[in-house]
């Protein structure tokens, strides 16, 4: 009985804890912010020229751009990119991004193929991959 009881009990706890999951090689390619969190409140961008981040990595380093999407499903960009380098410390990664005016960090929480959650200054960033037309739509 007592080990049913610790069998039990082991599977509860291991359930409830959060299970952090970052693929580092889906970094690259289009992101789109969902919204924001901060001090518990959630935030959703809104502004009128859609914009979203593209990552281009050449593992650890890369660069990122802010692109926008045209009708015809190509993307509008400037010559503008701000580089950055992947570090891992631990069992986290963090990406080191440098500008010519500024530099900043980020620690990814989370990163799968359609989704992507980075945390900066007590504040958390939720991407999804944006929907991409098809040829064939």
């Amino acid at each position: 009985m007592k080990n049913l009881f610790v069998l039990i009990l082991f599977v509860l706890l291991s359930s409830c804890t959060n299970q952090k999951i970052v693929k580092i090689e889906a970094l690259e390619g289009y992101w789109e912010v969902k919204y924001i969190t901060e001090k518990g409140e959630q935030f959703t961008p809104k502004t009128t020229a859609l914009l979203y981040d593209y990552y281009q990595m050449n593992y650890p380093k890369g660069l990122l751009k802010k692109v926008a999407p045209n009708p015809d499903g190509t993307f509008s960009t400037s010559e503008d990119a701000t580089l950055f380098e992947l570090e891992k410390v631990e069992k986290n990664y963090f990406i080191h991004f440098k500008s010519r005016w500024d530099e900043w960090s980020r620690k990814i929480l989370y990163l799968d193929q359609e989704q992507l959650v980075l945390e900066n200054d007590n504040r958390e960033f939720y991407y999804k991959r944006p929907y991409q037309k098809t040829s064939n739509e």
